[in-house]
């Protein structure tokens, strides 16, 4: 084989694989903020927020987010987040053993004719950095008091080593619950939002 066939030979396979992936739907890295997907179970929509019992590929979970126009069997893609255990939720009446807090709830969208999916700027979590005012472990959480551009913000996340005077930064793609009260600290937040991780730079 001359080089010249060889070339055109290498092109050729390349525009096959690149319309491969096309017709299936691969876009480098599209929803590579929701990584998570699954059939809604059930579907309970109470004080802003909606409750989604999902069937993934490998599990079934309780997941909740801003209130979303979402049915029962729909096909939802969504973000990571908090998991919370035991969470009782007053709205409801209800207590989830085990429930995860996500910014972030997105039907599954057809691909288009170009094969691109719209990206939608719920999508993109952003990472913030904060100065740490105040701290409390319960339950085998950390709740977490912030000092944001002189405005205070709560989080609550896993138990971290995290203390009083430390900067850390965190992404911004968990659930914000206002009125949320912790049996644990027997202590109702106005304002706080579950993340998945925290990160003491300092």
């Amino acid at each position: 084989m001359n080089r010249l066939t060889l070339i055109l030979t290498l092109c050729a396979a390349l525009i096959a694989t690149t319309a491969s992936a096309e017709n299936i739907g691969i876009h480098g890295n599209e929803n590579v903020s929701l990584p998570n997907s699954g059939k809604v179970l059930e579907v309970m929509n109470v004080a802003g927020y909606t409750y989604l019992h999902i069937e993934g590929k490998d599990k079934k979970e309780w997941i909740a987010g801003k209130a979303k126009e979402i049915k029962e069997g729909d096909f939802v893609r969504y973000s990571k987040g908090s998991v919370m255990r035991d969470f009782f939720s007053k709205s409801l009446n209800k207590t989830f053993p085990e429930i995860l807090f996500t910014s972030a709830i997105q039907l599954e969208k057809p691909v288009t004719t170009t094969g691109v999916a719209k990206t939608n700027p719920e999508q993109q979590a952003n990472v913030v950095q904060a100065h740490v005012v105040s701290t409390a472990d319960s339950g085998g959480y950390t709740y977490i008091e912030t000092k944001q551009n002189d405005k205070t913000v709560w989080l609550a996340g896993p138990k971290t080593a995290v203390k009083k005077g430390d900067t850390i930064r965190y992404a911004n793609d968990g659930a914000v619950m206002t009125n949320f009260y912790s049996k644990t600290l027997n202590r109702e937040f106005a304002e706080i939002l579950f993340v998945g991780e925290v990160q003491i730079i300092q």
